[in-house]
């Protein structure tokens, strides 16, 4: 929806504003309204000519021709404003064809297109709330959907649960370290061909502390990495 032109709220307001809505006689006037448009710049046939600048005395009342060449549009335009009950014409109080108030014609026009551009930033904030409701449909049925196939895979025995992973896992650190300490005593009864029994207890004690400060290291490096997954 454009603007309205300055040229209209200047005529709407400086006129009404300083009593000059009646001024001049009927004829005269209302031809010089369409003598001042008739000079503006004439664009396509058929499309709506530029607002005209008037001055001197502003007829209280003017013709569809005279309201179409001031407001810049189609004598059509005008004729389906006033069908939509926009404008209004009346019968002036001297009888003959019903016209339009110039003044009151030209702020009813006004307050028609600030209507429109109010009624226009509101449908586009509602079309944007859509959107953001729509997007978080979608997204909640996606969240819907991947829960769905989680418990179907969880139902299908492709996944265990977090008490039942941690339980198996104890059962096989419990088996590593098992094996891994048998290690010592079994390599020293190998070197005990090669060395006297005092030197070959003195390294089975050795791998086995050095083996306990690895397994150490690495269940308190699996506590650790624990901990920190389970930060918010």
């Amino acid at each position: 929806m454009p603007a309205v032109p300055e040229v209209l709220r200047s005529f709407a307001g400086g006129y009404v504003g300083h009593g000059l809505g009646t001024g001049g006689d009927l004829p005269a006037a209302e031809k010089e309204v369409l003598l001042v448009a008739g000079k503006a710049k004439k664009t396509t046939t058929g499309k709506a000519e530029k607002p005209v600048v008037m001055s001197g005395a502003v007829p209280e009342w003017s013709s569809t021709t005279a309201i179409s060449k001031l407001l810049g549009k189609t004598v059509r335009r005008i004729q389906q404003l006033t069908q939509e009950g926009v404008l209004e014409t009346e019968v002036p109080p001297g009888g003959g064809a019903r016209k339009y108030r110039t003044c009151e014609t030209v702020q009813r026009y006004i307050a028609h297109v600030e209507q429109k551009a109010q009624e226009t930033g509101e449908n586009s904030r509602a079309a944007e709330l859509n959107l953001k409701k729509l997007q978080a449909e979608v997204d909640l049925k996606e969240s819907q959907g991947q829960l769905h196939r989680l418990k179907t895979a969880i139902a299908e025995g492709k996944y265990i649960s977090a008490d039942q992973a941690t339980e198996e896992l104890a059962e096989f650190l419990a088996t590593f370290k098992k094996f891994a300490l048998n290690i010592p005593p079994r390599m020293a009864g190998t070197m005990s061909s090669y060395a006297d029994a005092v030197t070959v207890r003195a390294m089975e004690k050795t791998m086995r502390k050095e083996l306990e400060a690895l397994l150490a290291a690495f269940s308190d490096g699996a506590v650790a990495e624990q901990a920190e997954d389970g930060e918010p």
